[in-house]
């Protein structure tokens, strides 16, 4: 009888050492098809790299980093492979800055990768595969746009954006086309803006009133509903919250007969700025 017992025993525990592998298997299939949405890893796979080859048609550029937060993973390599498949050229940071947006290299596509993002696009625009046409000077800054954005898409706050880069063909005189517009849920449109410098006198002021000019709604629709200034600086935080406090004044310009700048018209910010202009410190 007790040698009966000690084979039951045994070929139970047999047999839940054989389940437990299979149940943790079971486990994890179930989390995969929940991450991979009903879809294929192949599915899955081509969507991450379209949607990575689009961001960089829409952009110009981007950073691994910002890719990575495209696709929801960390470390996935995606980059890596991207480059190794001949769509993205990879290209070192000439500056050695340690700064928090700074990457350390940046990705454009190939040939063969506008064309892949193209074949499925309506309305196709000019892209440069010149990594060496890219302003480096002007890397944190555009970083700092893309990471922001790309957060707020994922998070979904957002449902859609237009970079700079897609707004230049469709520039109106007088509206100074902003960094990035985030696109809301129900049609609202919110202009970004990235300020890393300071700007003084005719620069200020015509920022001043370019952005206002967006906003106002006194000869019809306003281009934007709001606008969101972006800074890591507190000293500049300061003086721009001055320069569009309600009240405050600026000048628009022109040029004279000899082609230098003078003031034209003194004008003073409306009572609506503090509604419609959003302050964030990063």
């Amino acid at each position: 009888m007790v040698l009966a017992n000690s084979i039951n025993l045994t070929i139970k525990g047999t047999m839940n050492t054989t389940e437990a592998p299979t149940n943790r298997t079971t486990i994890a299939r179930s989390v995969l098809n929940q991450k991979l949405n009903g879809q294929s890893t192949l599915e899955r796979g081509k969507e991450r790299t379209l949607t990575a080859l689009t961001w960089i048609y829409r952009w110009g550029w981007a950073s691994s980093t910002t890719l990575e937060m495209l696709v929801g993973t960390q470390r996935s390599g995606l980059a890596q492979r991207l480059v190794k498949s001949g769509l993205l050229v990879s290209t070192k940071t000439q500056s050695r800055r340690n700064e928090k947006f700074l990457p350390g290299s940046f990705l454009t596509l190939t040939v063969d990768g506008k064309h892949m993002v193209e074949i499925g696009r309506l309305e196709p625009m000019p892209y440069e595969h010149r990594p060496e046409r890219v302003n480096q000077n002007h890397l944190v800054h555009d970083e700092m746009a893309q990471r922001i954005t790309a957060e707020r898409l994922m998070a979904g706050a957002i449902t859609d954006y237009s970079s700079e880069k897609e707004m230049k063909s469709r520039s109106q005189n007088g509206v100074k086309n902003p960094d990035v517009v985030w696109i809301f849920q129900g049609g609202k449109k919110v202009s970004v803006e990235i300020e890393l410098s300071p700007k003084w006198e005719r620069d200020l002021d015509t920022f001043v009133h370019s952005s206002l000019v967006s906003l106002s709604s006194k000869t019809g629709p306003a281009r934007f509903d709001q606008l969101i200034i972006f800074t890591d600086a507190p000293a500049i935080l300061k003086r721009y919250q001055k320069a569009f406090m309600p009240g405050a004044t600026f000048w628009t310009w022109q040029k004279n007969e000899s082609g230098r700048w003078t003031t034209a018209e003194q004008k003073s910010v409306p009572s609506w700025a503090n509604e419609r202009i959003i302050w964030e410190h990063v």
